[in-house]
């Protein structure tokens, strides 16, 4: 886990609650998405997942893994973000799919606490990938 992001998330919880009142995500990568975004912060001079470098590899059917591969801002990044999300092929095996309603009407306030419960997951289980220390990670890289 990493505590900065983790931090940045619980800041921004109210204004990620609003969009998803505000729209359904249509799927795990949606949220991922918001969850990349509500980590942006200007003043800090570390690296931050970039909401535009998002990669999702799938290698499940009706049911599997996806892995969110997420680059670093900055030019050329040599540090990226992963985290991994399960899905199954139906509600009864799918968080996001047990939690999402249908219609043209807004969703409800279960809803909204199930996908930002998915959210809260993903902050805290994403990891930091890098060529340099990975403070966080309590690992280290090759320089």
């Amino acid at each position: 886990m990493i505590k900065r992001f983790v931090l940045r998330f619980d800041a921004k919880r109210e204004a990620m609650r609003a969009a998803f009142r505000a729209k359904r995500p249509d799927g795990y990568e949606d949220i991922v998405r918001s969850v990349v975004e509500a980590l942006q912060d200007d003043d800090d001079y570390r690296d931050c997942p970039d909401p535009s470098r998002i990669h999702r590899i799938d290698d499940g059917d009706y049911q599997g893994t996806l892995f969110f591969a997420i680059g670093a801002t900055g030019y050329q990044p040599f540090t990226y973000f992963c985290v991994l999300v399960a899905y199954g092929s139906c509600s009864g095996c799918d968080a996001f799919q047990d939690i999402r309603g249908y219609g043209d009407e807004p969703p409800t306030e279960d809803e909204v606490s199930g996908y930002m419960n998915l959210a809260l997951g993903i902050v805290q289980r994403m990891k930091m990938i890098s060529l340099y220390s990975e403070e966080e990670n309590g690992t280290g890289g090759a320089a």
